[in-house]
């Protein structure tokens, strides 16, 4: 019997932290922060309080787990201290006086971003993963203790528009163990690309019936600020103070409307996130700006259509807009193709533009799309590949450090990029110039 009631205990205990998901840290900013959590299977109501390092609760925000969004609870709390370090707590809220804890420990911790732009930051930035072979990266990661996760792409894979597997399949990747104990200290955002969009290759037009339950799910399973324009697309951004990061969707749009540069062109970004683009670009304050997306912003030279060179009109009014409005500090940031690449392109933006690809997380590789290219610096055709950007602004002249790494501490490439390296000169070097 003792057997028996064993062997139905570890049963229930299995179930229960398979339909469980989270806590998990989302978007975080200077006095606020977003979180998820899925109690299992069950409409509770729940409270989030957020606690001082000596224990006190100061803030707190309800949600409930309903079926409608697969008992996924979204927690937005605020009035929170810039730069603080705070601990939080799930409870479940019932007809008795006091809530009962569902969810508490020390390593339920975050903190806040500092408002005045002055601390050192590191963002991580991975794509392509998978369940068996992305671990060693995820407990690398999580050794690194980052202020930021980005899942870029391929973050799972999913390649299904029904519903219900993609929420499985998005749960089983936020319940892999390693990355669950990230997510419960780590603020952890991302971006799709074609894989977890629903469709190798997929667009907004081959994928136009099915995106809605992709997006449906993703925006269930990631506890971000914004999602697009709160109907379409999930294009977003994240501000670290030394860091910004937009994080763009070159799939929900794509080939489904005009493109805003060319009427006879289709879009690639769609009108709506175009003009996101260029108003964040120009409002932005961080010293150094990363325009980030899963798919890579040059040709992948094979015969799939999902790079920005298949939008080229796209491409260049964003990056001649950047130059004509002199705006300092940008960096390129793509995945997708199973090859880290680093790229230099002269004196394109009226600086030099550097352009960093970071794939993949698992051990596939793709050695036939590590292609020439004249801006080409380096590249490594090897699996379990992350990237980490460390931003110091202590220095008088602030500096951006890009590693590509891999697990054991392995430090494959490094490059150091001072601020003052991507700021355009006022009479621009006619021999370092871009020529179209």
């Amino acid at each position: 019997m003792k057997i028996l009631l064993l062997f139905l205990t570890l049963c229930f205990t299995s179930l229960g932290q398979a339909e469980t998901v989270g806590p998990c840290v989302g978007s975080v900013g200077s006095t606020d922060a977003y979180f998820l959590f899925r109690p299992g299977e069950s409409e509770l109501a729940l409270r989030l309080s957020v606690l001082s390092e000596s224990g006190e609760i100061v803030a707190s925000a309800d949600a409930e787990s309903a079926a409608i969004d697969d008992f996924v609870a979204k927690f937005h709390v605020t009035q929170l201290e810039s730069g603080t370090r705070y601990r939080y707590q799930i409870a479940e809220l019932s007809s008795s006086d006091e809530p009962a804890l569902i969810a508490a420990g020390d390593d339920l911790k975050f903190r806040t971003v500092d408002a005045s732009r002055k601390s050192k930051v590191t963002a991580v930035m991975i794509s392509c993963v998978n369940k068996d072979d992305t671990a060693p990266v995820w407990e690398e990661i999580g050794r690194l203790s980052p202020d930021l996760l980005c899942l870029s792409g391929d973050t799972p894979y999913i390649d299904t528009i029904k519903l219900g597997d993609v929420r499985r399949k998005h749960r089983a990747l936020l319940n892999e163990a390693p990355l669950a104990s990230l997510a419960r200290r780590t603020s952890i955002v991302g971006i799709w690309d074609d894989h977890d969009f629903g469709l190798n290759n997929g667009n907004g037009r081959n994928l136009k019936d099915g995106k809605a339950a992709t997006r449906k799910a993703f925006v269930e399973y990631r506890a971000h600020r914004n999602y697009g324009n709160d109907r379409e697309g999930v294009y977003h951004k994240t501000d670290l103070g030394a860091i910004e990061i937009f994080h763009l969707d070159p799939r929900w749009f794509s080939q489904s409307e005009p493109s805003p540069v060319d009427p006879s062109q289709p879009s690639c970004f769609g009108k709506d996130q175009w003009a996101w683009i260029l108003k964040s670009l120009k409002e932005s304050k961080a010293p150094f700006k990363v325009l980030s997306m899963g798919a890579i912003w040059q040709d992948k030279k094979n015969s799939e259509t999902d790079d920005m060179f298949t939008y080229w009109y796209e491409r260049d009014a964003l990056l001649d807009f950047i130059r004509r409005e002199r705006i300092d500090g940008v960096i390129l940031h793509g995945g997708d193709i199973h090859v880290s690449r680093y790229l230099l392109h002269p004196g394109r933006v009226g600086y030099d533009l550097h352009d960093f690809i970071m794939s993949p997380g698992h051990k596939r590789i793709i050695p036939s799309l590590n292609v020439y290219h004249p801006s080409l610096e380096w590249s490594l055709v090897e699996g379990q590949q992350f990237l980490t950007l460390e931003a110091d602004p202590t220095l008088e002249d602030p500096t951006l450090t890009v590693r590509f790494r891999q697990p054991g501490d392995k430090v494959n490439k490094t490059v150091v990029i001072k601020h003052s390296e991507l700021v355009s000169p006022e009479k621009p070097n006619l021999l370092r110039a871009y020529w179209p």
